[in-house]
């Protein structure tokens, strides 16, 4: 018995129907009850079996046409040839091209083109099977279940034989086709106390055309004049980055960075799609089945989605950073789960795993000098390393820099784990000098928190590691050299330790630092605090600290109050304070402060945020008030002490504003609220008959209301760099209005203005009726315009929203056609009544009616 080569689901059902009647009446002709009766029990003993007269056929190999499935998906359909639990593949070859990711094919190709493959009929699911206990194979390289009823096979891969499917592609993002344009962010801080006053001012931009971009860092002070403290051009191509000018190498733990003026190189993923899934550590699960796999921390669940069979990597891009475990709930489409327990980790510090990180910089040692722009010494300079992410716990680094005199090496690594994620280090020079670094902290998911740093410097002859810059013929800024942790030999210290309890906190931290160039100095303190009353809006806390350091010693310990109610909010504290041999002097005293805060939305397009009060302090007292204004196109903050009592009677201020503006074109915009390297500037253009002056849309960027743009206005939206945006504008006024809805990707990097533009309609609802020469109605017509469409009901009435200014075109259902030019204008209901409008029908071929009302 044979079916036809192509036969389908119908043909298939048929057959095995027939099938299923020929062995039923097959089985009632070999049934006699007769014969029975009348066995002896040693004849009952004694079963015979063979093939019924006429059913040889059932028995000899067949073929037929069959589906195939992987994990559950559809692949297609191939010819197989079966019989007695056999089956074999009569085109092998196409059916691997369509399974995904192997990688031996030819070791399944060995496995399923067997002539007599075990067909493991004996794992199809019942109706009544348990999940979980049928319809799955685990065979060593490949095998099949082949369900002859349904003329079904299901492919089986080991995991071995099946390469990782990635959550996502190695695509980058594409190049900004926005024209020449410049972020610009300017700022400015006055303070002072008395009679002296120092002033600095601050400008960043980025000058950015495509994937390219101009960066500059100018400041200008009373102190040090105009300084560039970065002037470089920087390109950025898939997975690289290269640059020229004057910037900062990344310089190591134990020398900090060094400003020089040549060119660098560096890996970057900035411009990946899938930056924010490859920065975690890969989490991979087999799948035998198409499968839902949620990822759950602590008993909470991150993130959830669908994936086919096959080894897949997970999309981690939702899962927040830091070093933890995570369950994975596996739930199979054909019912069985399992969960599967993964340690995770997300730093964006260190290279992600299969992603390692070169850089490698060149060129001549700057510094900061007294009234030069950029001061360049004559002193070569150069770094370049590497750092990789061996496995999910470990990451190793390696760099080299050094100068014409000086080479030194650093070597690194990572080691995480749940409980904790630790650095070390050691560096070496050519002249002698050693260096170590340990630096661990606790994951953050504990009620106890730590860290420690510590970092130890050799240096024959106090020399630093690498020099500064060559210093001879000018000054170098000592505020940079300050900044610098390797000027010579030097031991530092810091460590942190805390405790969450149930109510309230406690902890300890502390420091320490000797060097030849400054007196030795630490410090260490406890602090505490523990919630007394907790109830809507107020909050009375015990709080208590204490500092023992160089400088001295003080203690406190008191109360405080919170009151929060609406925009404005009421604090107060009251407690001891005890201080001996500190720069304030010695004894003790009761000590407190009262104050108050206020907010209000609105002012000047922004927030405005007024703060002030009262202080008592060993030295004396003060009062102090504070004023914070976020404004659509500035922020300015300001800032004023007076001491009342005490030593120094000077009013202490200070003052500053940040403003960012975002030029393209002839267009400039200012943005106070936000600031970003990267803006999207939306427009709604104003023409004949379209939107009137200042009707409000709302600006959507990925779903979200970012602002609300005016027609014949701008709207500058600040974003982040290096990422793709979907923009769309939405009506929002009394006013009928219509607008492209379709959303417009948008792509950026620093520097980059992307200017978006929308035109807008007005429209009108009109309600008319309209009407052939002899008077009798259109009756369920189509009705036209250049951007709507309605239609007429039995007795010629229609409703359309168009431009108030439009032809209506009519399609009766009978081929006659006809244009209306209509002129609609509201009326107080909100639309406009057009009356009977006559229609003079034509076939095709021009023709306008006029409107009769």
């Amino acid at each position: 018995m044979s079916s036809h080569p192509n036969s389908g689901g119908p043909r298939k059902r048929v057959r095995t129907s027939a099938r299923t009647w020929c062995g039923t009446l097959a089985a009632f002709a070999l049934y006699d009850p007769t014969a029975v009766s009348a066995q002896t029990p040693a004849d009952a003993t004694r079963i015979s079996g063979g093939t019924p007269a006429g059913f040889d056929a059932l028995l000899t190999p067949q073929e037929a046409v069959v589906d195939v499935y992987i994990g559950g998906r559809a692949i297609g359909q191939t010819r197989v040839r079966y019989a007695a639990g056999k089956i074999t593949f009569l085109d092998i070859d196409t059916v691997l091209g369509r399974i995904p990711d192997l990688i031996d094919p030819a070791a399944v190709r060995a496995a399923l083109a067997a002539p007599d493959l075990d067909t493991n009929a004996d794992l199809i699911c019942a109706p009544e099977a348990d999940a979980g206990t049928c319809g799955v194979l685990k065979p060593a390289v490949a095998g099949v279940i082949f369900d002859e009823a349904r003329f079904r096979v299901d492919l089986f891969i080991d995991a071995r034989q099946l390469a990782v499917r990635t959550a996502a592609q190695r695509e980058y993002l594409p190049t900004p086709d926005a024209r020449l344009s410049l972020v610009d962010q300017l700022g400015g801080t006055i303070a002072g106390s008395g009679g002296d006053a120092d002033y600095t001012i601050q400008n960043r931009a980025i000058l950015g055309y495509r994937n390219g971009r101009l960066r500059g860092e100018l400041s200008y002070s009373s102190r040090y004049g105009l300084i560039a403290d970065t002037l470089v051009a920087e390109v950025d191509k898939p997975g690289l980055r290269y640059a020229a000018g004057a910037m900062w190498a990344p310089g190591i733990g134990l020398t900090g960075r060094r400003k020089f003026v040549g060119v660098g190189m560096q890996s970057q993923i900035d411009t990946r799609l899938d930056r924010t899934s490859i920065a975690g550590t890969p989490l991979v699960v087999a799948l035998a089945l198409r499968s839902r796999v949620d990822i759950l921390r602590d008993g909470r669940l991150l993130t959830s989605r669908i994936y086919d069979a096959g080894n897949q990597a997970l999309d981690t891009s939702g899962l927040p950073d830091g070093a933890y475990e995570v369950i994975l709930h596996v739930q199979e489409a054909g019912g069985a789960s399992r969960d599967e327990r993964r340690f995770f980790t997300k730093n964006a510090a260190i290279a992600a795993v299969g992603e390692p990180i070169v850089f490698a910089y060149a060129g001549l040692l700057a510094n900061d000098r007294y009234g030069s722009l950029i001061a360049v010494s004559r002193k070569p300079f150069y770094e370049a390393g590497v750092a990789r992410r061996l496995t999910p716990h470990l990451a190793l680094d390696a760099t080299m820099m050094g100068t014409d005199r000086r080479a030194l090496v650093e070597v690194g690594g990572y080691w995480l784990t749940t409980a904790a994620q630790i650095r070390a280090a050691a560096v070496a020079s050519v002249r002698g000098q050693l260096g170590v670094l340990f630096q661990t902290y606790s994951s953050g998911t504990a009620a106890l928190s730590y860290a420690l740093d510590l970092r130890r410097v050799w240096s024959a002859g106090d020399r630093p590691l690498i020099p500064v810059g060559e210093q001879r013929g000018y000054d170098v800024v000592t505020i940079d050299r300050a900044a610098q942790l390797s000027a010579g030999s030097f031991t530092q210290a810091n460590a942190t330790l805390g405790y969450t309890l149930r109510p309230g906190q406690i902890g300890i931290s502390g420091f320490y630092r000797s060097d030849s160039r400054a007196a030795r100095s630490y410090g260490i303190g406890p602090t505490a605090y523990f919630p007394l009353i907790e109830r809507a809006g107020m909050q009375v806390m015990l709080r208590g600290d204490m500092t023992l350091s160089n400088r001295g010693t003080s203690a406190f310990l008191g109360l405080s109050f919170q009151r929060l109610r609406g925009t404005s909010s009421l604090t107060a504290s009251l407690g001891g304070r005890s201080t001996s041999g500190s720069s304030i002097g010695s004894g003790a005293a009761l000590v407190g402060d009262i104050g108050g805060s206020w907010q209000k939305t609105g002012v000047l397009g922004g927030n405005l945020a007024l703060s002030g009060g009262l202080e008592r302090e060993v030295a004396g007292s003060l009062a102090r008030g504070h004023a914070d204004l976020r404004a659509k196109s500035a922020t300015i903050y300001a800032d004023v002490a007076q001491p009342i009592t005490g030593s120094n009677g000077a009013t202490q201020y200070g003052l500053s504003f940040q403003t960012t503006a975002a030029l393209t074109g002839k267009t400039v915009v200012f943005q106070g609220l936000e600031r970003s390297d990267s803006a999207i500037l939306v427009s709604v253009d104003r023409e004949p008959d379209g939107a009137p002056l200042g009707a409000p849309f709302e600006v959507l960027v990925d779903n979200t209301t970012r602002g609300i743009v005016r027609a014949g206005r701008s709207l500058s939206v600040p974003v982040a760099s290096y990422r793709s945006y979907a923009v769309r504008l939405r009506s929002v006024g009394d006013a009928l209005m219509r607008v492209d809805g379709v959303a417009r990707q948008v792509s950026v990097y620093p520097g980059t203005v992307a200017r978006v533009r929308w035109s807008a309609q007005r429209v009108v609802a009109m309600f008319g009726r309209i009407v052939w020469a002899d008077g009798t109605p259109v009756a369920n017509a189509a009705v036209h315009a250049s951007d709507a469409i309605g239609n007429t009901d039995d007795n010629g009435y229609f409703q359309i929203e168009a431009g108030s200014r439009s032809v209506l075109k009519v399609q009766a259902v009978d081929g006659r056609q006809c244009r209306l030019q209509v002129t609609a204008t509201p009326s107080t209901e909100s639309y406009a009544a057009l009356g009977t409008l006559r229609c003079g029908h034509r076939r095709p071929g021009p023709e306008m009616a006029d409107p009769t009302p």
